[in-house]
């Protein structure tokens, strides 16, 4: 048993159950041990489901941090189309991770929620600038309308939280078609 096995399956009971309702007993079971071996990597369920989630955060920071990197020489729309896609790319083959970060996102953060909240906020940093570029790269350039850059950027950030809960609730054909019609409209807007 190592500290890796623990937090999958107590990632994905979690996801199944939320916080409120997962059991240590149950997350044990699922690793195959006994719930008071548990206590010898986490002193609580409080301090389990903050690793957890903690490890979510990190996944999700260095799939966008390289999404940013992989996107640097494409013209500014494509950049913003690149870093809108990442959403369901990066939850597509991970619907584990749908499935907390939908939990976390909405009902609960457990019992340290503003903490947890300013985890997640704090490692959007790389994104955050690297939407604001693709923005004044494509005012610098004539094919934005120049406008509010931070304004655009939280823009940005919730479209991107629309799209997951699109995601997570409808099919994937009804997502794309969905993601296509908002993707002509922000470009439509971004050029008028």
């Amino acid at each position: 048993m190592t500290r890796a096995q623990i937090l999958t399956e107590a990632r994905a009971v979690f996801g199944r159950r939320g916080y409120a309702e997962a059991s240590l007993r149950e997350i044990a079971g699922a690793v195959g041990i006994k719930t008071p071996s548990l206590y010898a990597h986490f002193p609580s369920k409080e301090a389990l489901y903050e690793a957890v989630y903690a490890e979510v955060v990190v996944e999700h920071t260095a799939f966008f941090d390289e999404l940013v990197q992989r996107s640097g020489e494409l013209p500014p729309l494509d950049r913003l189309r690149h870093f809108l896609g990442g959403i369901e790319s990066y939850y597509r083959d991970r619907p584990d991770l749908a499935e907390f970060s939908l939990r976390a996102a909405l009902a609960e953060y457990g019992p340290d929620g503003q903490a947890l909240r300013q985890i997640f906020l704090d490692t959007e940093s790389e994104l955050a600038a690297a939407v604001r570029r693709a923005y004044d790269d494509g005012v610098a350039a004539g094919s934005f309308a120049p406008g509010d850059p931070d304004g655009f950027t939280a823009l940005v950030f919730v479209i991107m939280d629309g799209l997951f809960l699109q995601l997570t609730h409808y099919a994937p054909e009804v997502y794309r078609e969905r993601f296509e019609l908002a993707w002509r409209q922000l470009a439509a807007a971004l050029s008028a």
